[in-house]
């Protein structure tokens, strides 16, 4: 049966929804909808659209037809006139106000399709609850405030650069043997180490390159063109690619592939575009936008169907219009709520599916440690020495040359690399400490941030002292990649689904939050904070980190923030603080009419003190009684104290009376020997941050980008922290203590680590760090800056200046990324359950629904039969942020 246009646009849009018109795409999430595409489009075509026909076939005037002649042919053999016949006429009116069953599907399938459409929009669904023409209803759930953020309810993913595996299906038309399909992979040889000829440069930037000696090969009946990721100069990439595709056809003897390849893929601009050229084209851009999950889409898409149901198709502006036929409008809304839960649940396995695999504990692929020499016992000095590449790393990093075991005793800062050595002298060598997991200093995490936090959970459930962020700004030169036009809302999903994972991990007692920011998200980021540590106190700092000015618009920035969370629960102050640390006010306020007494009248009230100490608090004066002085003497030798100025002025203490012994600890006895008078004074235990406001060495040019430079070398990392900025921000957090966790899973170039160890040489202290970045600047910037900072504090381009080490161990890692997971996932339906679906048909509806995705990849999540040999459990692991995929050990020990 021909479809008619609401059905092909219904299917058009759903199509796009489930990607189905991504088919000739084989990785990643198009594999998963590939793999079930048939059966999604045998649901759709067939058992969707029937549905809907089958429906309203009891609708159909068919029926109303054929009891009106039936009653008329009584009639009539009865003798009587059947115009007479009230039931007659009742029968014929209704027959000619009634819609026809095909008017009513067409408009169910209108309603669908606007109903899908408007929700779902690249990719992703937003909510865009339109109340009329232009005018949007925003969801309120009796907040006190609550402005619209769109991405609230999802997860923002941040996904790599670069696609890692490509492949797609092209189709030979034949013309009269039916259609062939070939499968194309673009295969990365793993060239991308950034080290030689592979290192980006100021004046080389990386492209894609076929590669020169091997091209193109045909692998199992499947062609693979293989290319490089490497340092090529500023030639433009389009440029790159049209040798590409000349050289590859070149040598390409298989006619079949030839012909698949050439195969039109025509746009308006370029009619003669090929389905080779397309596929590179996407291959080797840069991913245009990152993407959301939804974290609840049945939820959602179940109360927007309930809105856009009263709100488009019962018009109750209309409720007391007679021609309205309810009776037939509530049999359309129905059927259309029927066939569009059906669809919704579908859409809720997907993305129940891709929700379970983004939040799933992903595997340490791999795991090292580095440990200085000196916490090293010397009966391995003899195999450290055999081990070429570990002394080529020290020359590179340290500019040590090492030759003999007595250099090895000179140097007892060279931070050694397990990496280069083999399984059994890594767990021979880290058998030597007692309690490996205390004795480590820091942790440093190769991981998008959000799969991190995730596997720490546990571990460091309320352990975290201090959490510093430095996050992207959002700033217009480096946006948030972001769909919709949903700029913030896309920043502000980012930011809450990771803070919100590493909440659990702080010590909810004496734990600060620091987060750096600009202006470009300050006050969006202060409201977020708001929400989720309701509770808490909230400290906002203004930092000056650019003497010099930033030029914007219309003003000139020369400072950013920095927000500072903490508990209100009374914090606990070490035993040994200086004079110096606390923050000296008067308790008596001074100036203006809000200090004066009538201002206040429960603040006015004697603390008495004697021999110089506060020992209790008296209650408040009577409105007729005026001390002659601020000090008055009693009977029993104390001395009262009330807040009267040197002009005889009665004020007011800055704490009423009911309140003011909750800070009697922080409360002071002064002698003012000019007027040979008591007064008190409120010290408080804080951080005074007006430095950073003044004092250059806080500025991110000076104290951020050289200090980087002269260690690591030049053009491998922009923008980096001031150190001082950040040691400031962890000393205010830790609050004098010189131990605790320090965590930042947005750690950069390493400086939060970097400062915990400055922090540490001054004091001696036994502060450790965790460090979370997922950049491919981890293996250049990152973890050398770390193993440097340990051999030497001070450096000039990229070579020590002094051998000032300090003693460390850290542990590294890597984690299977979420684009792995969904390299890894495979769906397998066993042949009983295939039985058991072709025997129901209705369970297979219900099974292909509801359960489908669910049950046929369990498998691939967690494959239970290789725990038979813990350490041979590999999965498909893309070597790095371009880097091909490969058969990979993971570390499931």
């Amino acid at each position: 049966m021909a479809q008619t246009e609401n059905q092909k646009k219904l299917l058009k849009i759903l199509n796009e929804i489930f990607q189905l018109d991504q088919s000739d795409l084989d990785f990643g999430i198009y594999r998963i909808m590939n793999t079930k595409s048939k059966e999604i489009n045998e649901f759709l075509d067939n058992d969707l659209l029937s549905s809907v026909a089958s429906a309203f076939s009891s609708n159909d005037n068919s029926a109303i037809q054929k009891e009106l002649d039936e009653l008329i042919k009584t009639l009539t053999n009865a003798g009587m006139n059947a115009d007479d016949s009230p039931k007659v006429q009742e029968l014929k009116d209704s027959l000619s106000s009634s819609s026809t069953s095909s008017n009513l599907e067409n408009e169910v399938f209108s309603h669908l399709a606007n109903f899908f459409k408007r929700y779902y929009k690249d990719g992703d669904f937003v909510s865009l609850r339109r109340y009329k023409k232009d005018t949007y209803a925003i969801p309120y759930e009796g907040e006190e405030v609550k402005l619209h953020w769109a991405n609230s309810d999802q997860y923002y993913i941040k996904s790599g650069e670069y696609f890692r595996d490509y492949s797609f299906k092209a189709k030979i038309i034949t013309g009269f043997e039916g259609d062939k399909e070939k499968t194309i992979h673009f295969k990365l040889s793993d060239a991308e180490t950034e080290q030689n000829n592979n290192k980006s440069t100021g004046d080389k930037e990386r492209r894609f390159v076929i590669l020169e000696d091997n091209p193109c090969e045909v692998i199992d009946d499947e062609l693979y063109i293989n290319f490089e990721y490497k340092a090529i100069g500023k030639e433009n990439q389009d440029k790159l690619n049209e040798k590409a595709i000349t050289k590859a056809l070149e040598s390409i003897e298989d006619l079949e592939f030839l012909t698949a390849l050439n195969e039109l893929a025509p746009t308006e601009k370029n009619k003669k575009r090929t389905i080779f050229e397309k596929h590179l084209k996407s291959y080797t851009s840069r991913n245009s936008f990152d993407y959301f999950i939804h974290k609840d889409l049945g939820g959602f898409l179940g109360r927007e169907l309930d809105f856009y149901i009263k709100n488009e198709m019962l018009f109750l502006d209309d409720i007391q219009d007679s021609e309205v036929k309810y009776s037939e409008v509530m049999g359309k809304i129905k059927i259309f709520k029927e066939v569009s839960q059906k669809v919704i649940a579908f859409l809720t396995q997907l993305e129940e599916l891709q929700k379970k695999l983004w939040e799933k504990k992903k595997f340490i692929i791999e795991t090292n440690y580095c440990i200085t020499l000196d916490k090293i016992d010397e009966k391995y000095y003899e195999q450290i020495l055999a081990c070429d590449e570990q002394k080529e790393e020290w020359k590179s990093l340290f500019d040590v040359d090492v030759k003999t075991i007595a250099d090895l005793k000179d140097e007892k800062y060279l931070v050694l690399d397990t990496q280069f050595f083999d399984m059994k002298f890594k767990y021979k060598l880290l058998s030597e400490f007692d309690n490996l997991d205390e004795e480590i200093d820091g942790v440093l995490i190769n991981s998008e941030n959000f799969g991190a936090l995730n596997l720490l959970q546990d571990r460091y459930k309320e352990q975290i002292k201090t959490v510093y962020i430095d996050p992207p700004y959002n700033a217009p030169a480096s946006e948030v990649l972001y769909l919709n036009n949903y700029k913030h809302s896309s920043w502000l999903s980012l930011i809450d689904n990771r803070i919100n994972l590493a909440k659990p991990m702080m010590n909810t007692n004496d734990s600060v939050f620091t987060i750096a920011i600009d202006e470009n998200e300050q006050e969006r980021l202060g409201i977020l904070l708001e929400s989720i540590f309701s509770g808490y106190n909230k400290t906002c700092v203004a930092i000056e980190h650019n003497p010099s000015g930033q030029q914007s618009d219309n003003f000139s920035f020369t400072h950013e923030f920095a927000y500072f969370i903490y508990p209100k629960a009374k914090r606990v102050i070490g035993q040994e603080v200086r004079e110096d640390d606390f923050d000296k006010r008067n308790f008596r306020d001074v100036t203006g009419d809000d200090s004066l007494r009538i201002a206040a009248k429960n603040c006015f009230y004697p603390i008495y003190i004697n021999d110089g100490k506060i020992v209790k608090f008296g209650d408040v004066s009577p409105d007729d009684y005026h001390p002659n002085s601020i000090n008055i003497e009693q009977e029993d030798g104390l001395i009262a104290v009330y807040p009267i100025d040197p002009q005889g002025i009665e004020r007011k203490w800055r704490f009423a009376r009911q309140t003011v012994e909750s800070i009697e600890s922080e409360l002071h006895i002064k002698f003012i020997k000019k007027r040979n008078v008591w007064d008190i004074e409120r010290h408080k235990n804080t951080f005074n941050f007006k430095t950073l406001w003044k004092n250059s060495k806080y500025s991110a040019n000076n104290h951020g980008t050289q200090i980087l430079n002269n260690i690591i070398g030049k053009d491998l990392f922009a923008y980096p922290k001031s150190i001082n900025t950040v040691m400031d921000c962890l000393r205010a957090g830790l609050n004098k203590n010189n131990t605790g966790i320090i965590l930042d899973f947005f750690a950069g170039s390493g400086t939060t680590g970097h400062a915990v160890m400055n922090l540490n040489r001054k004091d001696n202290g036994n502060r450790k760090y965790i460090l979370v970045e997922m950049g491919e600047y981890f293996n250049t910037a990152t973890k050398p800056r770390i193993q440097k900072v340990i051999y030497s504090d001070s450096w000039k381009d990229g070579k020590p200046t002094t051998k000032k080490g300090i003693s460390q161990i850290f542990k590294y890692f890597k984690l299977e990324s979420y684009e792995d997971t969904l390299n890894n996932l495979e769906f397998k339906k066993t042949k009983e359950q295939q039985k058991t679906l072709d025997f129901h048909p209705k369970v297979k509806e219900d099974y292909m629904i509801n359960y489908s995705l669910d049950v046929e990849s369990q498998g691939s999540l967690l494959n239970i039969d290789t725990f038979s040999t813990p350490f041979d459990y590999k999965l498909k692991i893309a070597t790095s942020s371009v880097g091909e995929t490969k058969d990979t050990a993971i570390d499931l020990v």
